[in-house]
Parts: C-alpha cells; sequence; structure tokens
C-alpha cells in the first residue's frame, strides 16, 4: 500500500525502523518495546502481502517449532486452575509469538538488513552501559545506589547483563568483517563492555561473556585444530568446577582448641567473644574481641552514620563494621576504630565488609561467606536461589508427566513453601529461577523434551551454517537459564524472541 505512494522500499525501510525500535527498547525502554512491536504489526498489515506471508511461515521451519512452544501455553490452559494469572503470563509471552512472526513472515533478506539491526542494538547497548556508569559515579543525575547490581538503571541487572553478552558477541561478529581502522574503535567498545561487566559484578554476566569468549574461540579454530579449540574450554569447565568445589566447601575453625582470648581491652572494659561465625577470608572466628561499648561510643566520631543504623546496602552497620575490622586482623574496640582510615570509613558505609578483597572476588568470598554461616536465606540472592531450586524440584517430581499448567506455577511454590515451612519471607517467595525447571514444572517432562529439541534443532541449524554469532546468541540463553527465568520477563522474552527471530533466517554469506 505505502510503496505505491512513497516507493517501493517504503515498507521495507519502516520494517527495519520498528526492528531498530525493538533493539533499542531492550536495554533502554519496555514502552519502546511495546510501541515498536505494535508499529511492525500494523507495517505488515498495511503491507498486505498475506500470501507471501503464509508461504513464508510455512517455510520456517524454525518458526514452526517455536510457535508451537507458545501453543504448549494455550494447551497447558486446559489443566490450569488459576486462569486470570494463566491470560497474564500468556500476555507477557506475546513478544516469543508476534516477533519470530514477524521475521519469519518477512524475513530480512539480505545480510547487510540484519547488521543494521546488530549495529543499532549494539550502539544502544554501549551508549546504556556509558548512562550506567555515569548515574552511578554521580557525574550525572542524583540517584542513589545502595548495591553496586544497581548499576542498571533502566532494566533488571541480571537481564541487561545477558544483553552486554549479547553485545559483546556482536562486536566479535564485526571484527571479522572490517577494516583496521574500524577495528581499533571496536576494540575500544569491547574493552569497555569488558570492564563494564567485571564492575558492575553480575555474576550471570561474568558467565555469559565468558560463554560468548568460549564459543568464538571453539567456532574460529575447530576445523584448524580440536586440541586448541577443546583445551581452553576443557581449562574453563575445571577451573569452574574448582571454583565451585571451593564455594560449597563451608569454612572450618576448630571450637575445640584451647585459646587463651584477652578479657580486657587497653581501656579496661570487658570484651566479647563469639565463635560461632567464620571469616571466609582467614578461616578464623570473625565476632571475637568485639567491645560494643567503644564501639558504639567512637563511631560518631567518624561517621555520620549511627551506630545502631544501617549502611547504603541496608546492611546493619554494626557487623558490617565488625566484618570489616576482622578482615583487616584488628580488634573491635575503641584502639582498633581510631587505626581506620578515611578510606575504611567510606568502605564501610558504603556496606563493603572486607579491606582486602573488592569488586568480582569480594563478591565471591561474599558468597562463600553466607554459605558457611547464614541459616536464613532473606536478602542471599545465592541462598534464595538454592531454595527455590530444591522447591522446585520438589514441585516437578509431583507433576511429572504434564506438569501444574500454565497459570499455577506461582500457587504450586506458594503452597510448596508453606508446606515446607520455608524460611523465606513471602515477598521472597518466587517462582524457579531456572527456566528449564519452570518448563518441567509448567508442562511436564514431555513439555520440557519438546522445548529442548526447539532449541537444539534451532542451535544445529546455526552451527552447520556456521554462523557463529546465532550460535553466540543459543549459548547465552542456554547459561541464562541455568540461573534465571528468562523468558517470564518482558525484556528476556523480547530479547529471546527477537533473536531467535532474526537468526532463523539462512543469510545468504
Amino acid at each position: 500500500m505505502l510503496n505505491r505512494i512513497f516507493g517501493k522500499n517504503t515498507h521495507l525501510f519502516l520494517h527495519l525502523l520498528g526492528l531498530s525500535g525493538v533493539a533499542v527498547g531492550l536495554p533502554l525502554s519496555k514502552v519502546a518495546m511495546s510501541i515498536s512491536m505494535m508499529f511492525l504489526v500494523l507495517n505488515l498489515l498495511l503491507e498486505a502481502h498475506f500470501k507471501t506471508y503464509w508461504k513464508n511461515l510455512k517455510a520456517n521451519k524454525l518458526y514452526l517449532f517455536i510457535l508451537g512452544f507458545f501453543l504448549l501455553h494455550v494447551v497447558a490452559l486446559l489443566w490450569s486452575s488459576n486462569m486470570q494469572y494463566a491470560f497474564h503470563d500468556l500476555n507477557a509471552k506475546l513478544p516469543l509469538l508476534v516477533i519470530p512472526t514477524i521475521l519469519a513472515a518477512k524475513p530480512l533478506a539480505e545480510r547487510k538488513h540484519l547488521e543494521i539491526i546488530l549495529k543499532v542494538f549494539t550502539f544502544a547497548v554501549i551508549l546504556v552501559t556509558l548512562l550506567n556508569f555515569s548515574l552511578y559515579q554521580h557525574w550525572i543525575g542524583n540517584v542513589v545506589y545502595d548495591d553496586i547490581r544497581g548499576l542498571s538503571y533502566f532494566t533488571s541487572h541480571v537481564r541487561f547483563a545477558i544483553i552486554v553478552s549479547m553485545g559483546i558477541a556482536v562486536l566479535f561478529y564485526f571484527w571479522q568483517r572490517v577494516s583496521v581502522k574500524i577495528k581499533a574503535v571496536l576494540l575500544i567498545a569491547l574493552l569497555w563492555l569488558i570492564f563494564y561487566t567485571l564492575y558492575s559484578q553480575v555474576i550471570s554476566g561474568l558467565i555469559t561473556m565468558m560463554a560468548v569468549f568460549a564459543t568464538y574461540w571453539i567456532c574460529i579454530l575447530w576445523k584448524k585444530s580440536k586440541i586448541v579449540a577443546l583445551a581452553p574450554l576443557v581449562a574453563g569447565i575445571a577451573s569452574f568446577i574448582v571454583l565451585a568445589f571451593w564455594l560449597f566447601t563451608p569454612s572450618e575453625f576448630n571450637f575445640e582448641k584451647d585459646i587463651d582470648y584477652d578479657v580486657k581491652t587497653a581501656e579496661g572494659n570487658n570484651y566479647g567473644h563469639l565463635s560461632d561465625l567464620i571469616s571466609a577470608e582467614t578461616n578464623e572466628p570473625i565476632y571475637i574481641y568485639i567491645c560494643v561499648e567503644e564501639l558504639e561510643r567512637d563511631w560518631s566520631k567518624y561517621s555520620s552514620i549511627a551506630f545502631d543504623s544501617t549502611d547504603v546496602k541496608g546492611q546493619r552497620i554494626s557487623g558490617t563494621i565488625i566484618r570489616y575490622m576482622s578482615s583487616k586482623g584488628l580488634r573491635k574496640d575503641a584502639e582498633g576504630l581510631a587505626l581506620l582510615s578515611k578510606k575504611d570509613i567510606s568502605e564501610i558505609e558504603n556496606g563493603i565488609t572486607s579491606a582486602n578483597h573488592k569488586g568480582l572476588l569480594g563478591r565471591l568470598y561474599g558468597i562463600k561467606y553466607q554459605l558457611t554461616n547464614v541459616k536464613n536465606p532473606n536478602g542471599h540472592s545465592l541462598l534464595e536461589r538454592l531454595e527455590y531450586w530444591k522447591t522446585g524440584f520438589q514441585i516437578a517430581s509431583n507433576n511429572l508427566f504434564i506438569g501444574v499448567g500454565t497459570g499455577d506455577v506461582q500457587d504450586a511454590f506458594n503452597a510448596k513453601y508453606e508446606e515446607n515451612n520455608s524460611l523465606l519471607r513471602e515477598d521472597k517467595r518466587r517462582r524457579a529461577h531456572n527456566y528449564f525447571l519452570t518448563i518441567l514444572i509448567t508442562f511436564g517432562i514431555t513439555g520440557l523434551l519438546y522445548f529442548l529439541y526447539t532449541i537444539g534443532l534451532y542451535a544445529f541449524a546455526n552451527i552447520r551454517s556456521n554462523e557463529i554469532l546465532a550460535t553466540s546468541f543459543i549459548v547465552i540463553i542456554l547459561v541464562s537459564f541455568l540461573i534465571e527465568d528468562t523468558i517470564e520477563t518482558q525484556t528476556g522474552v523480547t530479547f529471546f524472541a527477537l533473536f531467535y527471530g532474526l537468526f532463523s533466517y539462512r543469510y545468504e554469506k
């Protein structure tokens, strides 16, 4: 229709514009994603090449399988009891139907059109990382953050970390296709996104970024030398196993050995000694040589935050003080407090509990501390996930064949939490945070096998076509599925739908 008025490429231009809007919206705005999807649908209706659309849809097997997965949600309404939540879930998953359908009906026929979308997406990702970093450093705006993970201002830090990993994969893709001069610019962008991933301390982002590096390394070197290609992967898996073993091995302290603790401070006040919490850094008790009287009296000399208040992260600052001073090997009294520098005081106020390990390494030590000492999972992301996974497997084992249905997943979790007398607070009683487990709970083993076949077919088709970027995308998605319900949020499902749809078409080399 519009082609006759404005020229033969009008609908193609609008198609690219709509897809660019979705790509920009992924890291920046849910509203932009929704408006862009409606724009894409309207453009197809106005173009009205319905016979061509239908022919393209029938010819795209990868689309037909993902369509089947969406329809599985509809079929599972038959054994759902919570229909209100079921229709809410279907509405949230509409991008899984809309975007692949649009891209299968009207595929980007030329690789240069695909690369336009990829360039727009990567530019948006880099722009948002710069905005996030500037806001976090207070170079612009006046946003107050209580955690480094709040570094993602526009969307969930977990979802954005995965999006950044995809941005890194796209930069690798263009690296193989540009001149030496452009490679210098790409290198700067690549180093920035790597730095941002490490600085933001989001574990899922770090893991997916490493998966991207491994995918490109293997794909590029596989034909030259399988040993060289697989060696870093084997080393990476071995390192991950060692790290996991270290994290999940509790820090130990021999409480039976006779230790002659001093009982008085230099001022003559009494020390308190508790040996129940162990430092993950020193393997020594944290709550020894503590004189709360002196800490409470003198803390106000160094900080404007009250001793009985909380640090920037919302933790009791008294506990942060004690853990921080323990990491420096100081006694927790007036004498030890006086040895802290202004930098130390600032770090304590900001919720940092270790003077020795910060950033990503500090986060790993924090996780080990949780696994060693914390019995109550609330407020501790890994411990909460362990509770979700344990509960999820219990639900799945009781509904193994067809699952609980589209609308009943959260209800099943709530009931199981009550049955188990879970320590999780009501606001923390969430779903599986593992998409494979979520599918198993929702549709049973048959639904999980269908989904695995769909993803496997998609991965095999792109590996066979040597589409390294598409392969990197599916690796990112699979890794994210292990630790998140990626397709249970608008950003996650749109991210999956956009790139699944883009790479379902075979572009000419």
